[in-house]
């Protein structure tokens, strides 16, 4: 559905489960519709990063809305001043676009990404503005190379120093974290693959077997029966970043438990299928249910027994005939 717009705020209007059973309404009516503001640019003159936080000696205030997500209480901003008293870096200009979150692979590409493609879009942006990213953000190999991809440059900084920018360009974030405001989210889709000669006819799960956590007890099973399907079997950590981006905007349908690998239905042309395992029972974590509806994909669920109530670390057994018979519903449509 189309996001209808009442002043400076958005209401999006989300596709239901094209599975969705009478008895699972109340796991995914939180995520029916949500209303998102306008995200805010703003250029500031004469700032300095105090580690993690934007601040403005001339004004002396701090812009903590840009830097995190989490509100920040008094102190912990006032400890940022230390920072003041040692040595500096300075650049011209520049562009802040993370948060305390963004380092980590659903983040970077929900929430960081789609603030840096927005303010490329305003009339203040010019190519000599580069991205400001804190030193850690190198370890993160998927930063550096979809900045790459996109045409964007990177200025790091150390945690020792503090950085002074002659001119910064930021905005607030462009949703709430796990949910989308469409145009934006579809316009960075477009930025990665407009590129691409797109023809998707691949059918993708993506493993976790090799991640730390949130496992599929029973994968064996499920890999057995989505082989007979002509699925490809896939561990993401396999592929850099680049190579993600190619997989999935050749696929049509893309088959994952609940984790990050599932970020990657936005290089996904409009209309594929996605299939989501979820954990028994939540009703919390509709963040892939957004952006499949978002990115105008197919969504449907599995519900599957865990070990815990916690989604982030449940391990949880897949209904094989359950799966079949999703399977089938959505190849024959």
């Amino acid at each position: 559905m189309k996001p209808s717009t009442l002043s400076n705020t958005i209401k999006e209007l989300r596709k239901k489960p094209l599975n969705l059973q009478d008895k699972d309404v109340k796991l995914f009516q939180q995520a029916f519709s949500i209303d998102i503001k306008q995200p805010i640019l703003q250029q500031l003159d004469d700032i300095t990063i105090l580690k993690d936080v934007i601040f403005q000696l001339k004004n002396f205030k701090f812009y903590p809305t840009f830097t995190h997500i989490q509100k920040k209480s008094k102190t912990y901003l006032t400890k940022r001043l230390r920072w003041l008293i040692r040595g500096s870096e300075h650049i011209n200009k520049g562009l802040w676009i993370t948060d305390e979150w963004s380092s980590e692979y659903f983040h970077w590409i929900t929430d960081a990404l789609p603030r840096l493609i927005t303010i490329a879009q305003s009339e203040l942006f010019n190519k000599e503005y580069h991205v400001i990213l804190p030193l850690f953000f190198k370890t993160r190999p998927y930063v550096q190379q979809s900045l790459d991809l996109l045409g964007y440059k990177a200025i790091y900084y150390g945690p020792k120093k503090r950085l002074k920018v002659s001119k910064l360009l930021t905005i607030t974030h462009t949703a709430p974290t796990g949910n989308y405001n469409s145009e934006i989210i579809n316009n960075l889709r477009e930025s990665f693959i407009k590129n691409l000669q797109l023809n998707p006819d691949r059918l993708i799960y993506i493993s976790r077997a090799k991640a730390n956590r949130r496992k599929i007890i029973n994968e064996n099973e499920v890999i057995d029966l989505l082989k007979k399907y002509n699925y490809e079997i896939h561990c993401f950590e396999d592929y850099d970043f680049n190579e993600q981006v190619a997989i999935m905007s050749q696929a049509k349908s893309l088959i994952g438990l609940h984790g990050a690998g599932l970020t990657n239905m936005l290089f996904m042309q409009r209309g594929a299928h996605v299939l989501e395992f979820r954990n028994e029972n939540d009703s919390q974590n509709n963040c892939f249910y957004a952006l499949a509806s978002a990115l105008d994909h197919n969504y449907y669920y599995l519900l599957n027994k865990g070990d815990k109530e916690d989604t982030f670390d449940v391990n949880i057994n897949v209904n094989i005939e359950q799966l079949k018979e999703t399977i089938e519903m959505y190849l024959s449509s």
